[in-house]
C-alpha cells in the first residue's frame, strides 16, 4: 500500500485555522471595545444630562418666586386693562374737547362773540353735535366765523347755520347766530357706547 503524506496539509490547515481564530478574536476584541466605549460615551452623557437637569431644577427653584411674582403682575394687569382703557377713553374725550374749546377760540374774527356752547347726544351715542350761539357785528363775519370753523375745528363733521337775525346790544346793532356742528367720533368709541347702553 502507498504511504500518502498528510502532514503538510494538515499543517497548512491548522495554520489557516489558527489564524482565521486570531482574526475572529480580534474581531471579537475589537467589537467589544466599541460596544464599551459607546456604552462609556451614553453613560457619560447620561450622567451630563442628569447633573445639568439638577442644575436646571436648582435654578428653576430659585427663580420660581420671580415667576410667580410675574404672574401675578399679569393678572393684575389684565384685572386692570378695562380701567386704563377707561381711563384712554377719558382722557382721548377731555382732550378732544380742549382741542375743540381752543378751536373756537381761534377761529373767532374780532367783533364776534360766543354767547351759548351747548351739545346734544343720540340715545345710543352714535351722534353727537354742538350747538353754539353768539353775537358779531355784521352778516359777513358770521360767515368768515362759519368757514373759520369748518376749518379749523377738525374734531367737527360740518357746521351748519341755523338762523342769523338781527339784535340790539345796547346803543348798537348786532347780528345773532346759531351755527350747529357734528362731532366726529372714532369708530371703536361709537361701539363701546353702544355696547354699554
Amino acid at each position: 500500500m502507498p504511504s500518502i503524506n498528510m502532514i503538510a496539509p494538515r499543517r497548512a490547515e491548522k495554520k489557516r485555522l489558527e489564524s482565521n481564530v486570531r482574526k475572529l478574536l480580534l474581531v471579537i476584541v475589537v467589537e467589544v471595545a466599541v460596544v464599551v466605549s459607546i456604552f462609556t460615551l451614553i453613560v457619560t452623557r447620561m450622567i451630563g444630562t442628569q447633573s445639568n437637569i439638577t442644575n436646571l431644577d436648582r435654578q428653576l427653584s430659585k427663580l420660581q418666586p420671580t415667576v410667580n411674582k410675574i404672574e401675578s403682575y399679569e393678572k393684575s394687569t389684565k384685572e386692570l386693562a378695562p380701567k386704563l382703557e377707561l381711563l384712554n377713553q377719558a382722557k382721548s374725550d377731555t382732550l378732544r374737547w380742549c382741542r375743540v374749546l381752543n378751536a373756537l377760540s381761534t377761529s373767532l374774527p374780532d367783533k364776534t362773540w360766543l354767547t351759548r356752547i351747548s351739545t346734544t347726544t343720540a340715545a345710543d351715542f352714535s351722534d353727537i353735535s354742538v350747538s353754539i350761539n353768539g353775537v358779531s357785528a355784521d352778516q359777513s363775519l358770521v360767515g368768515q366765523t362759519m368757514l373759520k370753523l369748518h376749518d379749523t375745528v377738525i374734531d367737527f363733521n360740518n357746521v351748519d347755520l341755523h338762523y342769523t337775525q338781527q339784535a340790539v346790544v345796547g346803543p348798537l346793532t348786532a347780528v345773532e347766530f346759531e351755527m350747529v356742528a357734528g362731532i366726529k367720533l372714532p369708530k371703536k368709541d361709537t361701539g363701546k357706547e353702544v355696547e354699554k347702553s
